[in-house]
């Protein structure tokens, strides 16, 4: 498995992750905030099943919301992965939004622009191609104005929008079907689990309940048989 489809399957599989919030706790105007996050990164309205549409459902029984409604930035974060789940699934490229959300180009310095190439380049296997983010972050850091008032990125946010777009090339270029690649962790390699769990962990807090981990699981298994 190419080191590009990989970082499909874990960019899919932390949107999955990612996207579970507990609608139980969400109010009206939770929904709300969902529902324009998720419209805004897919371009058309959330469809039945998505996570906005399930939000607007469950905010009916308790408009109000519960004691402890979830924070607007998980909100938005379980949205835009929503998204890329969605686009994914069809077999499009992840929404050109999701990726780029909280990186202001114009204000990303060389050091930031590095980092993003580096981890894109890694996400691929091989250098951003023109129109990625990498790509279009050196550009905008090769022009920024010099004495401009730095406002710095959260690293892990670099990090994170670079596999997206990774996985975003991935799909653009390999012949598009109607879901993500698939893997089979009985027969994965450890080499090809430990890419998988690395890519996970960058994207997610923890890598429980992740493929990676059932792959571990798996690679344990075969090396103690």
């Amino acid at each position: 498995m190419s080191t590009a489809t990989m970082t499909e399957v874990a960019v899919h599989d932390a949107a999955r992750l990612v996207g579970s919030i507990d609608l139980n706790s969400i109010g009206e105007a939770e929904a709300r905030k969902i529902m324009s996050y998720e419209h805004k990164a897919l371009g058309y309205r959330p469809p039945p099943g998505s996570l906005a549409s399930k939000a607007q459902m469950e905010a009916a029984k308790h408009p109000k919301g519960g004691p402890s409604p979830p924070d607007p930035v998980i909100l938005k974060k379980a949205a835009l992965s929503d998204a890329a789940k969605i686009e994914s699934e069809r077999g499009h490229p992840i929404p050109k939004t999701t990726v780029v959300d909280g990186i202001d180009l114009s204000n990303i310095t060389e050091a930031e622009a590095r980092k993003l190439m580096s981890e894109e380049h890694k996400a691929l296997g091989y250098r951003p191609p023109p129109g990625s983010i990498a790509a279009s972050a050196q550009a905008a850091a090769a022009k920024r104005s010099e004495g401009k008032n730095e406002v710095k990125i959260d690293p892990q946010v670099l990090t994170e929008a670079a596999i997206k777009d990774a996985a975003r090339i991935s799909i653009e270029r390999r012949s598009r079907s109607n879901s993500p690649p698939q893997v089979d962790v009985n027969n994965i390699s450890s080499e090809e689990q430990k890419k998988l769990q690395s890519l996970e962990t960058k994207l997610l807090d923890s890598t429980a309940g992740t493929v990676s981990a059932a792959a571990q699981s798996a690679v344990d298994k075969k090396e103690t048989a």
